[in-house]
């Protein structure tokens, strides 16, 4: 006769089991749970008592995905616009700031051409008055090096032309004296100017920075896309103050050439008062060309250069 496998029967009721000899299994046939007993009473190891929570904690990852989902797809929702926003204000930024670069560029080279037309006409007055003084010595043959003798040696040839030589110098000390004024206004005018963009060139970088930093903040929570834009904030704002250093070592440059050429041409001026007349014609006409030469260079350099 064929050996029969016997069957185990273990322990089986409905609902959990009151107590249990430690290592003694137990079914509970309603809740389809196994237990086992413990120095501590039964323990569920199988079934539905053991793996009743999975459905619970499923429900609450799922719904914390969902929050989470949703809360990053405002959160991006939220950086996309900001940095829609940014970037419209950033390229209105930059259209303004090359408007003023221009009109500052403009205002520059208007302000040289007016700087050498007064200079030609200065310089037409001043080959008048030589051309006269040139015209009284040639008449004579005595030696006239000094004004003093340029005098007396005309009140001596021609005691008619006395008034006219006398107004003939205090016209050229008038037009020297206009000159200086007009240039000492005008030189004021571009100083407030350049205050001006200098103003205008701070408000743009604190907008910038302020735009920036708002970019950071709300990139938080998302690293990747903060990462990319970070990158390209930093190339931009390196190139803004690039551009702020090139543009304000410009305007130093150009106001330290103003202060020197205004020092310079005071002292010009002091010098011709005390020089004879070709002297002060040599060193009027040197005082055109240096001024040409830096008007030049201004137009040139002028630049606010490219953004």
């Amino acid at each position: 006769m064929p050996a029969v496998n016997p069957k185990l029967l273990i322990k089986r009721g409905s609902g959990s089991p009151i107590s249990l000899t430690t290592g003694e299994l137990a079914m509970d046939l309603q809740n389809s749970s196994l237990f086992i007993g413990t120095a501590n009473g039964p323990l569920a190891i199988a079934g539905e008592h053991v793996f009743a929570k999975k459905t619970f904690v499923d429900s609450a990852v799922a719904a914390e995905a969902s929050i989470r989902s949703s809360a990053d797809s405002t959160l991006t929702s939220n950086l996309n616009s900001e940095i829609s926003r940014a970037t419209a204000a950033e390229g209105v930024i930059a259209a303004n700031l090359a408007t003023e670069i221009s009109d500052r560029a403009a205002a520059i080279t208007s302000e040289a051409s007016a700087r050498s037309s007064a200079d030609s006409v200065l310089d037409g007055k001043i080959t008048t008055e030589k051309g006269r003084i040139d015209a009284i010595l040639s008449a004579s043959t005595a030696d006239a090096d000094t004004f003093k003798e340029v005098v007396d040696l005309i009140n001596s040839v021609d005691l008619t032309n006395d008034n006219a030589l006398a107004a003939a110098v205090l016209s050229i000390n008038d037009d020297i004296a206009d000159e200086t004024s007009a240039r000492q206004s005008a030189d004021t005018a571009l100083g407030l100017r350049i205050d001006g963009v200098e103003t205008a060139a701070t408000a743009l970088t604190t907008r910038v920075s302020a735009a920036e930093q708002d970019i950071v903040d709300l990139g938080t929570d998302l690293a990747a896309e903060t990462s990319a834009r970070q990158s390209a904030i930093s190339s931009e704002q390196t190139a803004r103050q690039s551009a702020d250093t090139t543009l304000q070592s410009n305007i130093d440059s150009e106001a330290s050439t103003r202060s020197t050429a205004d020092t310079s041409l005071s002292n010009r001026i002091t010098t011709l008062e005390n020089a004879s007349a070709d002297s002060r014609l040599d060193a009027v006409e040197a005082d055109v060309a240096d001024h040409e030469t830096r008007i030049t260079a201004l137009e040139t350099t002028i630049d606010g250069g490219v953004y």
